[in-house]
């Protein structure tokens, strides 16, 4: 009997886009503070994203995307935005930085993240419309 775990669980467990890139490397760091931490993010901003395209009820193009590149500080708040890379409409655009924004701040970092990652981390979020 061969078992398999699942690497992300709750919204993402049935996402057919974006979750096959789940390798070893990654599995691997969602059992550090800082891999739980990143999940917890990652799935509020989609949470929000997915109510904000819900309540619109106008989606941008399929085949369309959007990518965000933001500090977040060790205090959980989103300290900038550093770019947008805007392949979509420019609602479209604005939902995907709202869902980033909206539910900040996130839970401060823990001392082990602040000794490891510094006081803040650049990331970058990429929205695909279907």
């Amino acid at each position: 009997l061969v078992s398999t775990q699942q690497v992300r669980p709750a919204i993402f467990e049935d996402n057919k886009v974006g979750t096959s890139n789940m390798g070893v490397i990654a599995h691997t760091a969602l059992k550090t503070t800082y891999g739980t931490y990143l999940q917890q993010l990652i799935e509020a901003v989609q949470t929000e994203w997915d109510r904000l395209l819900i309540e619109s009820k106008n989606y941008p193009g399929s085949g369309t995307f959007v990518s965000v590149r933001f500090i977040l500080n060790s205090e959980g708040k989103i300290a900038r935005i550093v770019e947008v890379d805007n392949h979509s409409t420019d609602q479209g655009s604005r939902w995907c930085v709202s869902a980033i924004t909206n539910r900040a701040p996130y839970k401060p970092w823990t001392d082990d993240m602040k000794a490891t990652l510094g006081e803040e981390q650049e990331l970058v979020f990429t929205f695909y419309y279907h």
